[in-house]
């Protein structure tokens, strides 16, 4: 398989070269559950016939300690020793048929999802369509308040492979999947990678970070999970794996095959773990 690596300098982070859309992608707001100094972004995108809006549920640095692998003068090269831009975010699209979130964040008290969804006129109860990259807590963690559903109306969809994966884990490791995929259990659809989902949202196999890794493909915008952790030092060096990688090997090789898929098709990415302004596009 052709390999390519790219420099952050190649990276177009924003649309139009860095001009901001006309929905402004910096919010500040203030509610009462809220500390006023509570920073949170949202970043909207006309993708084609997408609307897509990055939702910044925790803004945060990656340790350069989840790079085990990474050279500590890489590191200092690349001025990172204080720690990798980042975040843990979810994505809203609208597409002609479909309202879809994809991941739900980290959830509990520091979550800024349910304000934000709100500030963009966006109750839980209009989810519809609930699309899971994979998982790990930090995506499927806005799911629930305590016991209770957050997004009571909304279909889910996971790949079987993913599910099935988590499944056959240990009980300590897998017991907030099994309460979460319980408590949506009448709303939850398993499917295969190559499928057309609700939206003509095609899953893409990307496999390694977790059993059932997915990428999602609507349009021209490429919803790419977990693909890259901190990319302002994997971007250039796809080899290097954060701790979380399942599966260092099949992580590797996704990683690139996705970014390689993602640039010879001139491809908007938004990744999950991406810092502000959530989108990249390679070229």
């Amino acid at each position: 398989m052709k390999q390519l690596f790219f420099s952050l300098a190649t990276a177009l982070l924003l649309t139009g070269c860095g001009q901001k859309s006309s929905q402004p992608d910096q919010v500040q707001t203030k509610e009462k559950a809220q500390p006023e100094s509570v920073y949170k972004e949202l970043n909207t995108q006309q993708v084609g016939n997408v609307k897509v809006t990055w939702i910044q549920d925790v803004a945060t640095q990656q340790s350069p300690d989840i790079f085990p692998d990474a050279p500590e003068s890489l590191i200092d090269s690349l001025a990172l020793q204080m720690g990798i831009p980042s975040s843990i975010s979810t994505f809203l699209v609208k597409t002609d048929s479909a309202t879809i979130l994809f991941d739900t964040g980290l959830g509990g008290k520091n979550s800024q999802l349910p304000y934000l969804l709100d500030s963009i006129g966006v109750k839980p109860t209009d989810i519809r369509y609930l699309y899971l990259t994979h998982l790990h807590g930090d995506h499927i963690g806005g799911m629930m308040n305590g016991d209770e559903r957050v997004f009571p109306h909304a279909e889910v969809y996971v790949a079987q492979q993913e599910y099935e994966g988590w499944m056959q884990m240990a009980n300590d490791k897998k017991a907030q999947v099994v309460k979460i995929m319980n408590a949506y259990k009448k709303q939850l659809h398993l499917f295969a990678f190559g499928d057309t989902l609700p939206g003509n949202v095609v899953a893409i196999d990307a496999v390694g970070h977790t059993p059932g890794h997915t990428v999602y493909q609507a349009g021209k915008l490429l919803i790419v999970g977990d693909i890259l952790h901190g990319i302002a030092l994997q971007l250039e060096h796809p080899d290097i794996c954060p701790t979380y990688d399942m599966d260092k090997t099949k992580a590797t090789e996704s990683r690139k095959r996705i970014l390689n898929y993602a640039s010879e098709n001139n491809l908007m990415m938004a990744g999950m773990h991406f810092p502000a302004p959530g989108f990249m596009k390679l070229h």
